[in-house]
């Protein structure tokens, strides 16, 4: 990479050692837009479990970066035919890939994922904020274009529809296997103190491929003899996923900023971001959207909690919420207590998002459930170095564990209660107990 673009600037990193960047990229990094997610946080409420949790989405956008681009020069090294043989204008490739990598999350609202159904809706997402950032801001496609690349092109690795010449650099950015989970597993994982999301990084970001179809395009694939250091990657942001952003307590806190910014929109006291949706599309003020971050939020959270608000007292960790059930384990049991127990605590007069709170959610070791996308195409093909990189199938024909994790994935169902309705769900869990001790007795008797 470095013969290509000759980065000359060089940012310290724990993970990487170093980040290196062009005088474009700092140009952009520079830019008031992106020095805003140094006010957004990686992991929203995740330092009240992990206390180091700290990191934001600026070091993670670099982050990505770097791996985007150390995981491309593994590709090459592994595929010197691309290399050398000229089908590939590898500057330009390298340069779109960096630029996407780089502006990937450029558009997330305050508090990241937990704000965004509140402050956007269900056809505008945080990626498609990002699209219209690297097409419409004042600064950043000037500088995209100044580069001698269509910011276009950038947008297109983000989301929508991409030209199918570049549609290979995808992979790199949005897919099972791409520099974002990357670097966040490591990262994340690093600043959590944790090892769930810890895997082999250099035996991964070699482990892919770049070949041609019959067509002359170019496909991602996964070389046969690194399959292993694939399925590592892919269980440790499995357990990742358990223990750090579903985590128990982590999740409660998510539970009551969803419940915290309902309620800012019930008083209509929701902080102004610049970006207005509408049925037709959205518009960004981008003014207004350079300055909007968590801080802003926690003002009005500190604000909230002078007068007394419930779930601001929570969000500033003076109160919380109280798990009082939590299984994973995807059965038909669990699946009825669960139900049992909110049947239970609505009888005793407890409402949903006011006195409990419930949480249900399948987590999968990996994604892929298909051996071809909706086209017929393969998903992530397996090659073989021996037969000269020929496709020898799909990463579903190959591996065993992630053919039997798709039947098994992790069904984490909970129920959170607020302090004050904590007693009144205490006697209505006792009930369930009761009632599940009972059908324990019944199955027991029924096969004796």
């Amino acid at each position: 990479m470095n013969s290509f673009l000759n980065p000359t600037h060089r940012i310290r990193d724990p993970i990487y050692g170093y980040i290196w960047l062009t005088d474009d990229e700092l140009k952009i990094v520079d830019t008031p837009v992106f020095q805003r997610l140094r006010r957004i946080g990686q992991l929203a409420l995740t330092k009240y479990v992990y206390p180091t949790a700290e990191h934001s989405r600026f070091v993670h956008s670099l982050g990505t970066l770097q791996a985007a681009t150390n995981i491309f020069n593994e590709v090459l090294r592994f595929n010197p035919q691309l290399r050398d043989s000229g089908d590939l204008d590898l500057k330009e490739n390298i340069k779109i890939l960096r630029f996407a990598a780089l502006l990937h999350d450029i558009g997330h609202m305050p508090f990241s994922h937990a704000a965004e159904a509140i402050f956007l809706n269900e056809n505008v997402s945080h990626e498609d904020i990002g699209k219209f950032i690297i097409r419409h801001h004042k600064e950043v496609p000037e500088i995209i274009e100044d580069s001698g690349i269509e910011p276009q092109l950038v947008a297109s690795l983000l989301k929508g529809k991409r030209t199918k010449k570049y549609d290979f650099l995808k992979k790199f950015i949005s897919g099972e296997f791409d520099a974002d989970r990357a670097d966040f597993l490591l990262r994340d994982s690093y600043f959590c103190g944790v090892k769930y999301g810890e895997y082999d990084y250099l035996r991964y970001a070699g482990a892919f491929r770049l070949i041609s179809d019959e067509n002359g395009q170019s496909l991602f694939t996964i070389e046969k003899g690194n399959l292993h250091a694939v399925e590592a990657f892919l269980i440790a942001r499995y357990h990742y996923y358990l223990q750090v952003p579903f985590h128990r307590t982590r999740r409660g806190y998510d539970l009551v900023l969803e419940r915290y910014f309902q309620d800012l929109r019930e008083r209509d006291k929701l902080p102004e971001t610049g970006v207005n949706v509408s049925p037709t599309g959205f518009e960004i003020d981008m003014t207004r959207f350079e300055l909007v971050d968590d801080y802003t939020i926690f003002e009005q959270i500190k604000e909230d909690m002078v007068q007394g608000n419930q779930w601001a007292r929570i969000l500033m960790r003076q109160d919380r919420l109280h798990p009082i059930f939590d299984t994973e384990m995807d059965s038909g049991d669990n699946a009825t207590n669960f139900f049992d127990l909110q049947v239970e605590l609505e009888n005793d007069g407890l409402k949903e998002g006011e006195d409990f709170f419930v949480f249900s959610r399948k987590i999968y070791v990996h994604k892929i459930v298909e051996k071809s996308d909706e086209k017929g195409e393969h998903t992530y093909p397996i090659v073989d170095k021996k037969q000269d990189h020929k496709i020898i199938g799909t990463i579903l024909d190959y591996s065993s564990i992630l053919n039997a994790s798709i039947r098994s994935p992790a069904h984490v169902r909970r129920v959170y209660v607020t302090t004050h309705a904590q007693p009144r769900a205490d006697k209505a869990l006792s009930r369930i107990k009761t009632k599940m001790e009972a059908r324990e007795k019944k199955r027991k008797g029924e096969n004796i």
